[in-house]
């Protein structure tokens, strides 16, 4: 309880040292974050902080609380209060864990409060670098071979999981799959040569292809991205009807009022004009959504449902 009590005071000790007297003394911002340091939504979250903490006059405290598929730390949000000191940010796989999870302890529409869409992220498929397969056809021919059983890191309950199994169902292959809680955990043993293959968020994953550490397979989006040009899409590789695209936002807990909603949209928004957040996006090969908080509402619900037609069918389940 200290150490955790003494983490979070560093927390708010760094996130406000570029602030002045006054904004130090303000109520911070808790901006929970459902899933691992590292992860694309981590990234994001923390590039956009210092320039809104000095937008708004408050701190942005950025709150890691990860695992099952973001569903822990959407939890926390919708048990928040709602007078717009505590957002998250949410991603696609928040219309995902609705059909995935049996009990829920919230609604995926009724218990949060869309503030702002932020953007798509790419995600890729990338491979060990020993694993005899460069591309998306010679991972198929040596998956259907039967010469060897393809060992796949999934990050479960996540669209990387849906990307995952999509692309196996186009594919008409299997694997052995082992679950993970994020993909830089994934990363580290495809690295280490225990996995052979996973869906990864693109921009962690970029890096480590372009130093020649990991093999990029294929990208999920309609286009090629420009932090990893050289990785085709899946499209393009022979998977022309396959195309993942996961999305992020900020949300609050339900029952925020409309100026706390409207504040918090217009401090997002210019932080998002920023520099060092349109540089963040760029590497990130984030392409932005712009949506009304009544078309975020509406696409939620959309989303939710297709996901939920799409598991079904598929018979999804966690691992």
């Amino acid at each position: 309880m200290i150490l955790r009590i003494a983490s979070r005071l560093l927390a708010v000790l760094l996130a406000t040292a570029h602030l002045s007297p006054g904004a130090m003394a303000a109520e911070p911002i808790h901006l929970i974050v459902p899933t691992p340091p590292g992860s694309a939504s981590d990234a994001l979250g923390r590039a956009i902080s210092t320039p809104w903490s000095q937008i708004g006059g408050r701190p942005v405290v950025i709150e890691n609380v990860a695992g099952a598929g973001g569903t822990i730390g959407t939890a926390r949000l919708v048990r928040s209060p709602n007078d717009g000191s505590t957002l998250a940010i949410l991603s696609s796989n928040h219309s995902i864990n609705p059909a995935l999870y049996k009990k829920l302890p919230y609604d995926g529409v009724t218990d949060v409060t869309p503030i702002i869409m932020i953007g798509n992220i790419p995600s890729m498929l990338v491979a060990s670098p020993g694993l005899e397969a460069n591309t998306v056809a010679e991972l198929i021919r040596l998956a259907q071979s039967g010469k060897k059983e393809l060992v796949e890191g999934v990050v479960s309950g996540t669209s990387y999981q849906m990307a995952s199994e999509i692309f196996k169902q186009h594919a008409d292959i299997s694997t052995s799959r082992i679950p993970y809680k994020g993909s830089g955990e994934v990363l580290r043993d495809l690295m280490g040569g225990e996995l052979d293959i996973g869906f990864v968020a693109a921009q962690a994953a970029a890096p480590l292809v372009a130093a020649g550490k990991l093999k990029g397979i294929a990208v999920t989006t309609k286009a090629r991205i420009d932090l990893a040009a050289q990785v085709p899409t899946a499209a393009e590789s022979g998977l022309p009807k396959f195309q993942i695209d996961i999305w992020l936002g900020v949300f609050g807990p339900a029952g925020m009022n409309a100026a706390s909603i409207a504040a918090r949209r217009k401090e997002i928004e210019l932080a998002l004009e920023k520099p060092e957040a349109k540089r963040a996006m760029q590497l990130q090969g984030v392409e932005a959504i712009h949506m009304t908080q009544p078309e975020i509402l509406s696409f939620l619900k959309k989303d939710l449902e297709r996901n939920r037609e799409i598991i079904q069918r598929m018979g999804m389940t966690i691992y």
